[in-house]
């Protein structure tokens, strides 16, 4: 499965960093592409939505399906 997110307030390279170790640590996950440029982080694997949307809450960025 491949989804997209929407995740605002990113700024900088550590932001994209920092999200794209948000999105490996859940289980599933395989591959995680962060746009600082496009506000979004693609996510591929078999994993659920909510556990990506809660990861990168938790970092304290908003994040929402696309």
């Amino acid at each position: 499965m491949k989804k997209e997110f929407e995740v605002l307030d990113m700024v900088c390279n550590h932001c994209v960093e920092s999200v794209t170790e948000a999105c490996k640590s859940v289980d599933g996950v395989t591959d995680v592409n962060v746009s600082l440029e496009d506000k979004k982080a693609v996510v591929e694997g078999d994993f659920n939505e909510d556990d990506i949307i809660k990861a990168i809450d938790e970092i304290g960025f908003e994040a929402t399906v696309k």
